[in-house]
């Protein structure tokens, strides 16, 4: 299936009903669209459950979270997009005992009570009145977050949505995010079929072309 389109169109829904000029992108920043979101001056922004305290000032009342739909089939049924890029690893290596004490305390950091409090806890969290990590941990322990976004994530799978799944990981390189980024930044400022086929390009070739060379 070719998706180029849809992302087109999304694309184009979001720098045509930007508080920036779409040919000022590459101007601005994170902290530019922080500042419009919670001063007003936009409804939408994109980011993740981790932006909570960046505009937590809106109130929490105010804030919720939608997925991207972009008209495929079966995307009503699709909560948000979840993941990490960060994972817990265990050297395979290393020594037999320094392994297996390492699984055993992987496993007590989210079976034991006290432990999952400073994993998934939030303010004044653990008894010496300091706060928890606030993460969210998918395992039965998991503690509901003092982060409403993490909340608000929880309830689509509750719900029987199914998560997007987190595949930032699988990009082939920096390079290629750069190009990409370039790509679209060309095509907002000047928006016609020739400058979009230069985002496809960049995508599917420069994908291409960093998948041939880990070959080499």
């Amino acid at each position: 299936m070719n998706l180029a389109n849809n992302y087109r169109n999304i694309w184009d829904l979001y720098i045509n009903n930007s508080t920036s000029d779409p040919t000022q992108l590459s101007t601005k920043t994170a902290d530019d669209a922080t500042a419009d979101f919670v001063t007003e001056k936009a409804v939408f922004y994109q980011n993740g459950t981790w932006a909570y305290n960046d505009v937590a000032e809106i109130g929490d009342e105010n804030l919720d979270m939608i997925p991207i739909y972009i008209g495929v089939e079966g995307e009503e049924n699709q909560g948000l997009c979840t993941g990490t890029e960060n994972y817990w690893c265990v050297n395979s290596k290393a020594d037999k005992k320094d392994v297996q004490a390492t699984l055993d305390f992987m496993n007590w950091c989210v079976t034991n009570k006290k432990a999952v409090k400073a994993l998934c806890g939030g303010d004044k969290a653990m008894p010496s009145g300091k706060a928890g990590m606030g993460f969210n941990i998918p395992f039965k322990e998991n503690l509901k977050s003092s982060n409403p976004l993490v909340n608000i994530a929880a309830k689509y799978q509750e719900e029987g949505k199914k998560p997007v799944t987190w595949n930032f990981t699988t990009m082939p390189s920096e390079e290629w995010k750069n190009g990409v980024g370039s790509a679209l930044t060309t095509y907002a400022a000047n928006q016609n079929d020739d400058n979009w086929n230069k985002v496809v390009k960049a995508f599917v070739d420069g994908w291409a072309s960093e998948k041939a060379a880990t070959k080499d």
